[in-house]
């Protein structure tokens, strides 16, 4: 006859079941990349990044108060105290850079002068 469930669960078995649950949420790559606490950046509200984007250096990049600003999809990534923060508002400063510096990307169209070479039709000769 089968034991029931409550009874072949051991309490000594809690600690490491919580820890490979724990150890599983973690790996299954549920990360952001903003935090929920952030604090102040020259009078401006900021949230930490939890990760740096990848290649930040190439990203367009403008002086903002001693430190670079960097422009990554639409948000400013600026470094402050030794961590990542993303502003939560756009200082002035920065939305002028991004109005008036920042160029669109580029769309590049299909110019139709150029391509393969169009075939000759070819021509049929009867062999007599």
């Amino acid at each position: 006859m089968k034991q029931p469930v409550r009874d072949r669960l051991r309490p000594q078995c809690a600690p490491r079941a919580l820890l490979a649950l724990v150890g599983a949420f973690a790996l299954a790559g549920c990360t952001g990349t903003l935090g929920t606490s952030g604090a102040v950046v020259y009078g401006y509200p900021t949230a930490y990044a939890e990760v740096e984007p990848v290649q930040i250096e190439t990203y367009p990049r403008t002086m903002y108060r001693g430190s670079y600003a960097y422009l990554v999809d639409g948000s400013w990534y600026y470094r402050n105290s030794g961590r990542w923060v993303v502003f939560r508002q756009e200082p002035p400063e920065l939305r002028h850079y991004r109005t008036r510096s920042v160029e669109p990307p580029r769309v590049y169209e299909r110019d139709r002068g150029y391509g393969y070479p169009r075939e000759r039709p070819r021509e049929y000769r009867r062999w007599r």
